[in-house]
């Protein structure tokens, strides 16, 4: 399948034909669409500033009524920490153990993680209040973070726990892995594609750097699937923190020493990730498998309905493992729980199923993909031997594949 995973010919870089065609990728535009090196830069300081943001607020005793000591810059230390470790460290290591130096640029996966954690979080925040908004206003009692029709003298109903999963597949399953994946519809497999592209939308005069900073050249499968798994990240890291520094998560924290909430994204993190990274090996499959590969998707979006159903499963079974405990006017107490102990397990079991079946089927597109990369680079290098030893007219065997 090696030979098939290649840009199909329409989109291979063409000769000029003219001085005019050859100046539309400026060298400046190509620096844009690789993805420039400050990037980095930019994303280290942001991550800086932002930690420097947070011991502020510890020692004006916004968070802490301590202010700073040992233990509260422990503890926000820790919160910190669980932004952003888990997407950092796999991004990273995926890029380390999977690409030649110079095959994917840093910058490239940055950018990318820059747009979902910036552009695509606005969009998905805004959508998800609309929704949760629409939700409540149907049913008061019975809503998508708030399946409690029973509550808390009795249980959630079996109707509201339907309703509970159509309402988290329609709202965070459609809209955050919508958000992420549009983000991966602006890298383009080829420089041609990129000139076409400039020329299309913004002419050859005026607006080259706009669509430089739009499109990015994404010239390989695994750039593309690497770039689906630091999509994912952005807007994991940037979710987390609205998460774990919420006044709830901060009260519970540097009160109570409950890092629950700091912890648990830690697994929602690799859940975006592999969510958004199944769908960008679909992308990849599109772009550089050619149209009548079998194998090749129908649309570039055809690998996007599975990460949308998990999501809505990964968080209809967490919500509800919840209990709020109650208490009556009466000072009696309720445990609060929306099911039962033994649903309750039924539930975390399901929780863990959806994680593990998400990665599962992640690891086995990605793998198909990293494995054609490494096939084509062998097939690759067994060629310059063969064409440089008849280019030297020398004799012996050379193995052919």
């Amino acid at each position: 399948r090696a030979s098939a995973m290649q840009p199909d010919a329409a989109l291979e870089p063409a000769t000029p034909d003219s001085e005019e065609d050859w100046a539309v990728l400026t060298p400046r535009t190509d620096r844009h669409v690789r993805g420039r090196q400050c990037w980095v830069h930019v994303w280290v300081a942001t991550f800086v500033i932002l930690y420097a943001a947070a011991l502020l607020m510890v020692a004006l005793r916004r968070w802490s009524d301590g202010g700073i000591c040992i233990g509260s810059w422990w503890c926000v230390t820790k919160m910190y920490i669980c932004t952003f470790v888990a997407a950092l460290t796999w991004v990273w290591w995926l890029w380390r153990t999977t690409t030649r130096p110079g095959e994917v640029s840093p910058g490239l996966l940055i950018s990318v993680w820059f747009a979902t954690g910036t552009v695509s979080v606005g969009c998905c925040s805004l959508c998800n209040y609309a929704m949760v908004q629409l939700w409540a206003w149907m049913d008061p009692h019975c809503y998508i973070t708030y399946p409690a029709d029973g509550w808390p003298h009795g249980f959630t109903s079996g109707r509201c726990i339907l309703v509970n999963l159509a309402q988290w597949i329609l709202t965070a399953g459609i809209i955050e892995e919508s958000f992420k994946f549009a983000c991966l519809y602006r890298l383009r497999p080829s420089a041609a594609a990129i000139r076409a592209g400039l020329t299309r939308r913004h002419g050859r005069q005026c607006g080259v750097f706009a669509g430089a900073w739009w499109m990015r050249l994404a010239d390989s499968p695994l750039a593309v699937a690497l770039c689906g798994v630091a999509a994912g990240g952005g807007l994991a890291t940037t979710e987390n923190f609205m998460y774990i520094f919420s006044q709830e998560s901060i009260h519970k924290a540097f009160v109570e020493n409950d890092l629950e909430t700091a912890y648990g994204r830690i697994a929602a993190s690799f859940a975006h990730m592999v969510w958004t990274g199944y769908a960008a090996c679909g992308l990849a499959k599109w772009q550089f498998m050619s149209p009548g590969d079998p194998g090749r998707p129908r649309r570039r979006s055809s690998h996007l309905l599975a990460p949308i159903v998990l999501h809505g499963l990964y968080n209809w079974c967490s919500t509800l493992q919840r209990c709020e405990e109650y208490q009556d006017q009466d000072g009696r107490r309720y445990e609060g729980c929306y099911l039962p102990t033994m649903w309750r397990w039924v539930f975390k079991v399901g929780h863990t199923m959806v994680m593990l079946l998400s990665f599962y089927w992640w690891h086995s597109e990605f793998t198909e993909i990293a494995g054609d990369d490494d096939e084509y680079d062998e097939e690759e290098v067994v060629e310059s031997v063969v064409r440089a030893h008849d280019a030297s007219g020398g004799g012996g065997n050379v193995r052919q594949r």
